[in-house]
């Protein structure tokens, strides 16, 4: 998993890298930040004011809880970086944060899903943080029907925010002639399905199943701003010890 996230780690601080050409030959962290840079830039999708927002809450509500997303990471064996990227997308790292369904708390849980982690108060910053990152944990465990890693951990978030029974039903009307499901299949029927029979009801044209199409590729995008976040520090971090 963190090996698979590696791929996306991001900087857009080029001017820092070209200083440090000689570092970057031969050290892999800004090396690699350089390598993934025109991938971000071509293909991040967030408009400008998305991500001045997400860097304006990263310098002022995340650094409240960084130490608890790194404890998760440590934990679950999933990226602290990648479970930032889910509780932003949640709750923007708001540990008051609740929707018009009841899911509250920085990984906006559920009243069930709390209920089964042992959780009786949604709104503790660490509850909500280890509890959500161990509810991901299990639902990647359970996962057994990918056919990339990619798709896994597509998969994983849709579950997440949508719940296995919709995700099940969905996976069920799919006719793959394979066990192994492509996200882009999954996807296809979401935006279809439709029901109160399958839990999906559309608000204002804006049904349950594009609602979590939605949370998987922009919690894909924050997660590499997440990382790009971590690539700025560790290339600070190179450049003061080395006096540049």
């Amino acid at each position: 998993m963190r090996n698979f996230f590696q791929y996306f780690l991001v900087i857009f601080i080029i001017t820092i890298i070209t200083g440090c050409s000689k570092e970057a030959k031969v050290n892999p962290i800004i090396s690699e930040c350089a390598q993934v840079a025109k991938y971000a830039e071509n293909n991040l999708n967030l408009n400008n004011f998305e991500r001045n927002k997400f860097n304006e809450l990263l310098k002022t509500r995340f650094v409240k809880y960084k130490e608890l997303f790194i404890e998760a990471g440590e934990l679950t064996e999933l990226e602290w970086e990648f479970l930032a990227a889910i509780s932003f997308q949640e709750s923007q790292w708001d540990y008051r944060a609740k929707s018009n369904m009841g899911v509250r708390g920085l990984m906006m849980l559920t009243q069930q899903t709390a209920k089964s982690l042992g959780i009786s108060n949604r709104i503790d910053p660490r509850n909500s943080v280890i509890g959500g990152s161990r509810h991901l944990a299990d639902i990647f465990k359970s996962i057994d029907y990918a056919q990339t890693e990619s798709d896994k951990i597509n998969f994983a978030l849709a579950t997440y925010n949508l719940g296995a029974t919709n995700i099940n039903n969905a996976r069920a009307k799919l006719d793959t002639g394979s066990s192994l499901i492509r996200w882009d299949d999954l996807k296809a029927e979401l935006i279809l399905i439709d029901g109160e029979a399958l839990y999906f009801k559309a608000q204002d044209g804006y049904s349950r199943g594009q609602q979590a199409i939605d949370f998987v590729e922009r919690t894909r995008e924050y997660t590499v701003l997440m990382n790009l976040a971590s690539c700025q520090d560790s290339i600070n971090q190179l450049t003061s010890a080395s006096g540049i």
